[in-house]
């Protein structure tokens, strides 16, 4: 389905948006129903698929100017079946105050002075501490108090995960050049860097432009010592195939695809939106269990 908007609500005067749609399957349920959630700053989308199949059965993705208590009354009141029961409930933060920090120097008692420092995180937001085992690493993030407290009473059998943690675990590459996953969103994308089986980078960057997305391409790369004929660029997200963005990271960049999400979608669904699109929400459903 093609981009379109739709006003459901007003959040202080400021527009909630709807860009996406894909209809629930009338009349077909499912034994085991997995909800996904990814919860941003200025974004919120959901999925429902089944854990058996890997079907797509529904998903909804908003924009709005400020993603927080007030809106996520006004989600679950426009999509009364986020209320139903679920196998199991996937939230994800997506916000960018983040850093990850090697096993061997993570002290608990440090991790909301690291943020203060970092992002100025101060008494509105709650920090978390993420274990990323197979790498070695802590996830030390923080998320709006309002919206971690709401989500936590509404999911409270819920998992949690930042949006690094999602992608680390998803990330398959095994390119000698080095991988570099670029999640796109309305204003901002999101940057994995993995090369030689390493994590060198998990980052997000506000962009305007496409020459911005190239710059903060090109400057990774730098830093990390990565060639740009050899890194492999994969793309997903709100990013056309046909869209001046692509274009201009061809200029600079040889290997470039799309990562494109792994569910099955029934064609009952209607579905024309690429499947590189919704690949952020189907990496949170892969993390079912």
């Amino acid at each position: 389905m093609r981009p379109f908007f739709l006003i459901i609500a007003r959040n202080k005067n400021k527009a909630v948006k709807q860009l996406f749609q894909i209809v629930a399957v009338e009349g077909k349920e499912s034994v085991q129903p997995v909800l996904s959630i990814r919860v941003g700053e200025k974004h919120c989308c959901f999925s429902i698929t089944d854990f058996a199949t890997q079907e797509l059965q529904q998903l909804a993705y908003y924009t709005a100017d400020d993603v927080n208590e007030s809106f996520l009354w006004d989600l679950f009141a426009a999509h009364p079946e986020l209320n139903n029961s679920y196998y199991q409930s996937l939230i994800c933060y997506d916000h960018p105050q983040s850093t990850l920090v090697p096993l061997k120097y993570y002290k608990h008692e440090d991790a909301a002075l690291l943020l203060k420092t970092l992002y100025g995180v101060n008494g509105t937001a709650t920090v978390v501490s993420e274990s990323i085992a197979e790498w070695q690493v802590y996830n030390v993030y923080a998320v709006p108090k309002d919206v971690h407290e709401w989500m936590r009473r509404k999911f409270a059998t819920g998992k949690y995960w930042h949006q690094y943690t999602v992608g680390i675990k998803n990330n398959t590459t095994a390119n000698a050049g080095g991988s570099i996953q670029v999640d796109f969103r309305k204003n901002d994308f999101t940057v994995l860097v993995v090369a030689s089986n390493k994590l060198l980078l998990a980052q997000t960057f506000l962009y305007l432009t496409p020459e911005d997305v190239v710059y903060y391409l090109l400057k990774t790369c730098q830093q990390f010592g990565l060639s740009q004929q050899e890194a492999d660029i994969q793309m997903s997200g709100l990013v056309e195939r046909e869209s001046a963005l692509y274009n201009e990271l061809h200029q600079y960049f040889l290997n470039i695809g799309f990562r494109n999400a792994a569910w099955i979608v029934p064609a009952s669904l209607n579905n024309e939106s690429p499947a590189h699109f919704f690949t952020s929400l189907n990496d949170l459903s892969r993390c079912a269990s």
